[in-house]
């Protein structure tokens, strides 16, 4: 099974340069032909302060022969709490989330083969204690028990940095909390791979056999002056290869995508604020 990844490609009518990257990346997808294609979200720059953008978004992917898979991201339907208590800028807005379904389809989801289940998760619900939130760990219990060949976890935050036990709260990853009751319910299944977004790098890390694969961004990097480097920072797409005897990532430049840095296209105040 052949799988094409895009993430973070936050498009938006106010940075026309974006939607041209996606023309590149949705041009390498075609020529590839892979049997599954899934956004790791941040689809939209400003989904969830205007559903237009959504909407939008949505029909750049209209005709795309391939299946896709979206899930959100922060920006598509606002952010979790990185810890119980404490509040962020954008919290999940709930009827946007509803939007999200509408448009998007499932916010979580199960694709299975003979040997390998891949599980999407909408990781902008962990912490936020809500039904939804129970309702998508209740269905991830069940999905897990309906399978039992090879796993593979997809989601738009990376788990953590460096470590699982990592316990300081941090808007890049997934709480902590959340991230062990996660973490135990994967833990009767053979997860091989967790692959992510969110971050605008790309990054491999082994940690006790499962390989955890962070995707770039298909807009933009953020400078280092404006965001510590952990892995590369570079514009693309990521692929992934499922055999029976294992799964194979690889870091993609689609032709004719551009390197662009957010600074380049300031649609965001803090970025605009700060200037190069």
């Amino acid at each position: 099974m052949k799988i094409a990844f895009v993430s973070d490609t936050h498009l938006t009518p106010r940075a026309p340069a974006f939607g041209e990257n996606w023309q590149a990346a949705r041009a390498w997808i075609e020529a590839g032909r892979p049997d599954l294609v899934i956004h790791l979200g941040d689809i939209a720059a400003d989904g969830a302060g205007d559903v237009r953008e959504l909407e939008a978004a949505r029909a750049a992917f209209e005709g795309l022969d391939a299946e896709c898979r979206f899930l959100p991201g922060n920006h598509d339907i606002g952010d979790n709490p990185i810890a119980p208590g404490v509040a962020n800028d954008h919290p999940v807005d709930l009827a946007r989330l509803t939007d999200f379904r509408r448009i998007f389809g499932p916010d979580w989801w199960s694709v299975e083969t003979r040997d390998w289940q891949v599980v999407g998760l909408n990781a902008q619900l962990f912490a936020t204690d809500g039904d939804d939130e129970a309702a998508q760990c209740d269905w991830l219990a069940g999905a897990l028990g309906r399978h039992r060949g090879k796993l593979g976890l997809v989601l738009h935050k990376p788990l953590f940095r460096d470590d699982p036990a990592e316990a300081a709260p941090h808007q890049r990853y997934v709480p902590h909390a959340a991230r062990q009751r996660l973490l135990a319910l994967l833990a009767a299944r053979e997860l091989r791979f967790v692959a992510s977004g969110h971050v605008h790098q790309t990054r491999s890390i082994l940690h006790r056999g499962v390989e955890h694969a962070w995707a770039p961004s298909a807009a933009y990097v953020i400078p280092d002056g404006h965001q510590e480097r952990i892995g590369g920072k570079t514009v693309g797409a990521l692929s992934l290869e499922l055999s029976d005897s294992g799964h194979r990532f690889a870091w993609v430049t689609p032709p004719g995508i551009a390197q662009h840095t957010i600074l380049d296209h300031p649609i965001y105040p803090k970025y605009a604020a700060a200037g190069r």
